[in-house]
């Protein structure tokens, strides 16, 4: 069972850590981040967005202009200046990105739409991290977060659903923990403070500790945070909200290119239960937008702990080898009662206006995977060989009820060993890459299936002056129709009971990155994502048994924008636009199952009259769309308004070591949806007010 954790047990477990913390003399940079994604210690500085490699997408380190795929990467400096209280907060951010509810009670729960198609998880070391507690996650404990969009089986497998979701269409998050740095000692702490009258006070005490051992052999890194949280819509009566975080982190360097690494995590959470409120025609319906069907008693906690054990590095002049050992475990436990979430909703029966739940779930994932890089060259071409194998095993056990006190047991189990075979390619301007994925599955009803995800991408560095590049790629994703009865009525204790097809999203991608100034790129994107042989919920005429055909057909087809980097030495820009066009082919229906249009603007100045204080302004628009139910429209009532919000920020130094961080977000006050899960809406947050101090020694 979940253990009580108390603000004390914080205390606790930072006072050794800051009392044994000499300060150190301010440094020019620090935490090891990228060459282009530096930290520097003193308050006077501009943030930088984006990063001078990454390998999120293609599995080798090369310049993210030059890969032949895109990923929006959230730098930490993106992190730190946006000062989200969680993974779900900074990802809304994001055209494109959606989350379908901000809860942990839900069977999709923290997961993510890109590019039109819902299910994505979220990987942090290779494994998913289920059961929700990706939504809740404090950024606090990041470096970086990738963005892959597309279909990415080529690259991490057809991604399973611990119950048979669409996994991997649109895309895949990828979280990386802050890493140890061998640059120098570090103590960095964090003290914010935030209120909102709609929204709640939320209080964050947070510290980043860094050290060196053994003659520069060793470097040690913990980053953790505690947060308290009083919800503007908690009713009466209800306990307050917390949240303990913490991610230390190891690297031992075995030689000059040879490191051996372990990451832990842990994160605990005890909240009120929320699972939104109902709304007809993008407004709250027998409530306020931030009122609450939950009950005092009405709790949802969860515990989350794991790490992964790395080898990275070269082993010689034409070997690398990348080798993970993870695993990770999540019990979630929860009791509510929120809003009935499905059609039907009547205030005049109590039956149709509540709905209740409750469980207790583990879930647990292991990962082990081992990648050997081989350079080469055949001439003039160079060549990056990569030869993987690794293996995936997810377990879910536990109970719940829904609705009704019949208590329902689940335990289910998939396993996954995927192996990859892929070439980069390069010559001149040109890189090419090519690659094939092939995955085993095996399912806890012993359904069987083999998948192939191959992919290809080109991208040119016209004149080779690395100011324009153009950059294209067709990839396809396969994945099993796992779990899913095929019959009517039947048992489903055979294999046979079950789809054995497989469901396949192929994307077609093309675009351009432009580099004007050059510290400023800008990025165009054209892309379709097809889909087809997807499951969809059919019911019997007769018996009324539900069951499933494959015979699913959608597509997904938009445009995307971004313009990221320094404007001047003072002034950087982050720009991003996003359109999408879905459409449902099997029933002919053309419908915003995301908002179509989708712009976010984060700019940042440097003011020297104001003692180079740094203010940074922010603009976030999504356009209308439209709630659904089972993947269709849930009717002309239950659609989300646009929404427009702006905010202010202040980053102002006090010395060279201390600044105090002033924000207003949401300034007009502009309340809406935010995400929904069926028919259950979660709202943003009203105007808030931030004050932050942090410090660096």
């Amino acid at each position: 069972m979940l253990r009580r954790v108390l603000p004390a047990t914080l205390a606790a477990f930072l006072s050794p850590i800051l009392h044994a913390a000499e300060p150190a003399p301010p440094q020019e940079e620090s935490a090891g981040a990228a060459e282009s994604d530096v930290i520097l210690v003193t308050a006077a500085r501009l943030p930088k967005y984006r990063v001078a490699e990454n390998s999120a997408a293609t599995l080798v380190d090369m310049p993210p202009e030059k890969a032949p795929f895109t990923v929006d990467t959230l730098t930490s400096d993106f992190i730190r200046e946006r000062n989200a209280t969680d993974l779900d907060q900074l990802l809304a951010l994001q055209p494109g990105i959606y989350q379908g509810g901000k809860t942990v009670m839900a069977r999709q729960a923290g997961t993510y739409s890109i590019r039109g198609y819902s299910g994505s998880e979220v990987l942090l070391g290779g494994v998913p991290l289920v059961g929700g507690i990706a939504t809740f996650l404090d950024p606090t404990l990041l470096e970086r977060i990738d963005i892959v969009k597309g279909p990415v089986g080529g690259a991490y497998g057809s991604q399973m659903g611990s119950m048979s979701d669409l996994m991997g269409a649109g895309g895949t998050i990828l979280l990386q923990t802050k890493q140890p740095s061998f640059e120098g000692d570090f103590t960095d702490l964090l003290f914010k403070g935030s209120y909102s009258r709609a929204s709640g006070s939320r209080l964050k005490a947070a510290a980043d500790v860094n050290r060196i051992y053994a003659d520069d052999a060793l470097a040690v890194r913990v980053p953790l945070a505690y947060e308290w949280r009083d919800p503007g819509w908690a009713p009466s009566g209800a306990r307050h909200g917390q949240t303990v975080s913490a991610a230390p982190t190891l690297t031992v360097r075995l030689a000059d290119r040879l490191n051996l690494g372990l990451d832990l995590f842990y994160q605990y959470s005890d909240q009120p239960a929320y699972q939104g409120i109902r709304t007809r025609y993008g407004k709250p319906y027998g409530s306020g937008w931030d009122d609450t069907y939950t009950r005092p008693g009405d709790r949802m906690r969860f515990m989350t702990h794991g790490g992964t054990v790395r080898l990275d590095g070269d082993v010689n002049d034409w070997l690398t080898l990348r080798t993970r050992l993870s695993f990770f475990q999540t019990e979630n436990r929860y009791d509510y009662r929120g809003p009935y979430s499905n059609i039907g909703f009547d205030p005049n029966d109590p039956s149709k206006i509540y709905e209740y739940a409750a469980g207790d779930r583990l879930l647990r994932n292991w990962y082990a995977g081992q990648d050997a890089i081989f350079r080469f060259a055949t001439g003039p071409v160079s060549h990056r060989l990569l030869l993987g194998v690794n293996a995936t095993l997810k377990q879910n056990q536990g109970w719940s009820w829904f609705s009704t006190p019949d208590t329902s047991s689940e335990k289910t189990r998939q396993s996954k060993l995927g192996f990859i075979a892929q070439d980069v390619a390069e010559w001149k301007g040109f890189s090419l890459l090519a690659g094939l994925r092939a995955d085993w599955h095996d399912s806890v009803n012993h359904v069987h299936q083999w998948t192939f995800s191959p992919r290809a991408g080109i991208s040119y560095d016209i004149l080779e002056a690395g100011w324009a590049i153009l950059f294209a790629n067709v990839s396809l994703t396969d994945t099993p129709n796992f779990n899913l009865k095929r019959w009517p009525g039947n048992t489903g204790t055979a294999p046979s009971d079950y789809l054995d097809t497989t469901w396949r999203a192929v994307q077609k991608e093309v675009g351009i990155r432009v580099n004007p100034t050059g510290s400023l790129w800008l990025a165009a994107t054209l892309f379709r994502i097809d889909q087809t042989n997807a499951p969809i919920a059919m019911t019997d005429t007769v018996s009324g048994d539900g069951y499933y055909a494959d015979d699913g057909k959608t597509y997904s087809q938009g445009v995307e924008f971004s313009a990221s980097g320094d404007i001047t030495d003072r002034w950087s820009l982050y720009l991003a636009y996003a359109y999408i066009d879905y459409y449902d082919k099997t029933n002919g229906l053309r419908f915003d199952r995301v908002p179509p249009h989708a712009i976010s603007l984060w700019t940042n100045y440097r003011v020297q009259a104001l003692g180079d204080a740094v203010l940074g302004f922010g603009a976030r628009w999504r356009d209308a769309w439209m709630m659904t139910f089972r993947g269709g429209p849930a009717g002309d009532d239950q659609i989300v308004k646009s929404l427009l919000t702006f905010d202010l920020t202040a980053d102002v130094p006090i010395t060279d070591t201390i600044s105090l961080g002033l924000a207003v977000r949401n300034i007009f006050d502009t309340r809406g949806i935010e995400s929904a899960r069926n028919l259950q809406a979660f709202a943003n947050d009203g105007r808030t007010f931030e004050l932050t101090l942090s410090a660096s020694f």
